[in-house]
């Protein structure tokens, strides 16, 4: 599965400089990369909160820049760890994993 991001039409959208937007989608990936590793921890020891505080950053950061593949993701699992639902919260992971990985600048 193959996701690209435009980032033209992200800096059309926002009406920012093409170089604006990719400084701050490497922004974006430096903090995503790192809230990632959070959610991994998080998960692999069943620990809601912190489930609920790394994919709350994730959807925040992804929504300003309107990721919203990735945001509706971590707003997902944000929602569901809020609630203690059960969810495949790892297959989850794997999903905004892909999509994180696959934005290029």
């Amino acid at each position: 599965m193959k996701h690209t991001t435009d980032l033209q039409k992200i800096a059309d959208y926002l009406d920012f400089d093409l170089e604006d937007v990719e400084m701050l989608i490497g922004v974006f990936l430096e903090g995503a990369y790192e809230n990632m590793q959070e959610l991994k921890i998080a998960i692999d020891i069943n620990n809601m909160q912190d489930i609920q505080k790394a994919a709350h950053a994730i959807k925040g950061s992804a929504a300003n820049l309107t990721l919203m593949n990735i945001a509706d993701i971590a707003k997902d699992i944000e929602e569901n760890a809020k609630k203690t639902n059960t969810c495949d919260y790892a297959k989850k992971y794997e999903e905004l994993k892909v999509l994180v990985e696959n934005i290029k600048i």
